[in-house]
């Protein structure tokens, strides 16, 4: 019964009339049905492969957890439904990271085969947009197979979604959409066989019903499926109790999601004689378009939506989607966000307060995240084959051989351009994120250091030795000044990586390049990009993080130890001199350079205090750039800045870094950020950890540095 907001040029002058599912489902299928060839049709799945393992248990779903109280996680979900506003939850980072702080856990994401808004096919762009917002929002997906007619694009959908999308609808309110039950079980019988054998790891839900009222149509698809043995993995249906209501009537009915619930679940029982997960896949107030204006009032919508999650864990739902999160729908009245303001409305802020008691983070224990964030490291080792130009200490094989800084590098002159290595990989990864290191410079950003000023990047599927073989050039980067760079590589059915120098930084004294290392790491789940680090920070962050053989064990070592076979992705960011303001004013480059650096590291403060800023200037400062992290889509972590052991004026510059540290702890509170180490006790108990002035960490306090990081961020969950 949703009617989804439309645009202008639909509307009538006389009167806005809400365009019905059964309007749009004809305009979809006609617009299907003329479609001659598919734009999917020779693309290449972003996670194909799919390995059959043993499925959970009827009533384990993918992505759930047992919260407190023994409450389903999946209870807390949102709708990405069609965008019908150009900002919305697919294009604003920040509306993607207010919903992983509050913990939102399934977003519920619906596969048109077509736009509703313009009729155009869907592209693998927007697939893969769709996949995207649901993992940069930290939540688990379920995926609407909204066309159940056009088999082709849904066999495309799963396969293309592979792991990344576990948990599938088949269909959208067919009984509202014109779709008889006897229609709707043939397409079920017939096509939820193929989809299972595409990804047996799947699982999928029906009849997506309009209304919990629906009984026939639940009750023919009930005794269909027990006659064709296609048994769905969980029952889901619709709840927007007010239609057409009075505000006093509709909170009075918050309560009955709990009946509607219950007798869904007593009719499949009687039926089918067994229980299935059940779920309510869109709920609200009221479907209408717009809903009625007592939706505005916050207390209202605040008492309703709390009663509602009430309700429903009374009942022992497994899965919820309120509809929704910020497509438009009801003209923006149904939003979580106001698209016109970019703030969250107060339904977003009732449902954050309502997880926040169930959550087991709350009390200090973490969930088990739905996906493991390992972050796989594979080129260690790996066979390396240079261009005749190396002549590099340690030979080739220094590139993967994990050392940083040690004196055994890819080297290569200005005569010798270009100048290649490649890295046998080996086939199976759908993404690879490169990282390589250059820590023959202090800063991170030189125009006189080692690190190449130009450089491509290219794969390739059948060459033996980096030479012959066809290649595909993926990334061409100039003017270069950073030390340290990462970049994310599609690799479906490709074996190989070359490094390709094409110029060297124009200060450089000795017209060369020095390459380090290459690393690796298998990223087509998204979750491995959980678990990538960019450390920003002043010249105690680049002494930190530089990684030589005397300041380890660094942070991914420590990772690896506690949890074998996970080494994070980082990029040292430190930059001597730097100050918060500096940050800010480079933050867009920053960011340009580490698009898929997830949490940011943040060490700041010591030269603010050194020029005695201000600490109302260096509230604003960092609010302005913990805000813009923020809605890059990455996670901000502060630490308080070191205690200095200088002579002199050593008590001095420490009690202005009490004050400074005192303005990153507010902000850490009032943005809701993890907690950081506290470096500056750290260095404040153990001045042994700092070198003769007193302010930059010895080699111990390097690794006790690396050290506090792991151990602040440890209990958050990040690593299982």
């Amino acid at each position: 019964m949703t009617r989804h907001a439309v645009p202008d040029h639909w509307k009538t002058t006389s009167q806005i009339q809400p365009v019905t599912g059964l309007t749009l489902f004809f305009f979809v299928l006609l617009t299907a049905l003329a479609a001659c060839t598919p734009p999917w049709s020779t693309a290449t799945p972003s996670n194909a492969a799919v390995q059959a393992t043993a499925s959970p248990s009827p009533t384990q779903l993918p992505g759930q957890q047992r919260w407190k109280d023994g409450v389903s996680s999946l209870l807390f979900g949102t709708n990405d439904t069609q965008e019908w506003s150009e900002n919305n939850i697919e294009t604003n980072p920040a509306f993607q990271t207010d919903l992983k702080a509050a913990h939102f856990t399934l977003m519920r994401t619906f596969f048109f085969d077509h736009s509703l808004a313009d009729n155009h096919p869907t592209s693998d762009a927007e697939l893969e947009q769709r996949l995207r917002t649901v993992e940069q929002s930290g939540m688990t997906c379920l995926g609407v197979l909204f066309n159940i007619f056009d088999v082709a694009f849904l066999k495309h959908v799963v396969s293309y979604a592979g792991s990344r999308c576990l948990l599938y609808e088949f269909g959208n309110e067919p009984d509202y959409n014109g779709i008889s039950s006897a229609s709707y079980l043939k397409q079920w019988n017939s096509v939820i066989p193929q989809l299972r054998q595409l990804n047996p790891r799947a699982r999928f839900v029906g009849p997506v019903v309009s209304q919990p009222s629906a009984t026939e149509f639940l009750r023919a698809f009930l005794q269909g499926v027990r006659s064709s043995g296609v048994l769905p993995d969980a029952i889901s249906f619709h709840w927007y109790p007010c239609w057409q209501d009075s505000e006093s009537n509709c909170l009075k009915l918050a309560d009955s999601a709990a009946e509607a619930v219950q007798s869904v679940r007593s009719l499949t029982r009687q039926i089918l004689g067994r229980d299935l997960p059940v779920g309510i896949t869109e709920w609200n107030f009221d479907p209408g378009n717009p809903p009625p204006a007592y939706g505005e009032k916050s207390d209202f919508i605040s008492a309703f939506t709390t009663r509602a999650l009430q309700a429903m864990i009374r009942a022992g739902l497994t899965f919820a989607c309120q509809f929704d999160a910020a497509s438009y729908a009801g003209y923006g009245h149904l939003d979580l966000f106001d698209v016109d303001t970019n703030t969250p409305r107060p339904q977003y802020y009732a449902m954050k307060n309502f997880i926040a008691q169930y959550y087991p983070g709350t009390t200090g224990s973490q969930p088990t995240p739905a996906q493991a964030r390992a972050s796989p490291l594979i080129s260690r080792g790996k066979p390396v084959f240079c261009s005749a130009h190396d002549d590099g200490p340690g030979g080739p094989a220094a590139l993967v051989d994990g050392h940083y800084g040690n004196w055994a590098f890819w080297h290569g002159t200005q005569r010798s351009l270009p100048a290649w290595c490649a890295i046998h990989v080996g086939s199976g990864p759908s993404r690879l994120l490169l990282v390589w290191a250059s820590d023959y410079v202090f800063d991170y950003l030189s125009d006189n250091g080692s690190a190449p000023r130009s450089y491509t990047l290219a794969v390739s599927a059948n060459s033996t030795n980096g030479t012959d073989g066809s290649w595909k050039t993926l990334v061409t980067v100039s003017a270069n000044r950073a030390r340290n760079r990462e970049h994310l590589l599609p690799f479906t059915g490709m074996s190989w990586v070359k490094m390709t120098v094409t110029g060297v930084q124009p200060g450089n004294s000795e017209h060369e390049f020095l390459i380090d290392e290459i690393d690796l790491f298998d990223a087509s789940s998204q979750a491995a990009l959980n678990d990538t680090f960019f450390c920003m920070g002043t010249s105690i962050t680049a002494l930190a993080f530089n990684r030589f053989d005397e300041n380890r064990p660094a942070l991914p070592d420590l990772v690896q130890a506690a949890y074998p076979g996970d080494f994070p992705a980082l990029v040292n960011g430190g930059i001597g001199g730097q100050t918060s303001e500096g940050m800010l004013q480079q933050l867009d480059t920053f960011l340009a350079l580490n698009p898929d650096m997830h949490y940011w590291l943040i060490e700041v403060g010591t030269n603010d205090a050194f020029g005695q800023v201000d600490p109302a200037t260096y509230r604003l400062t960092l609010q302005r750039l913990v805000t813009r992290i923020k809605q890059a889509g990455h996670v901000p972590i502060l630490a308080l800045a070191p205690a200095s052991n200088r002579s002199g004026d050593g008590d001095a510059l420490n009690a202005e870094l009490e004050r400074l540290n005192s303005v990153i702890l507010e902000i850490t509170q009032s943005a809701g950020l993890m907690k950081g180490p506290d470096l500056y006790t750290l260095f404040r108990t153990h001045p042994a950890y700092l070198s003769e002035d007193g302010i930059h960490p010895n080699s111990a306090g390097i690794i006790a540095i690396n050290r506090a990081w792991f151990d602040a961020l440890r209990p958050y969950g990040l690593w299982q």
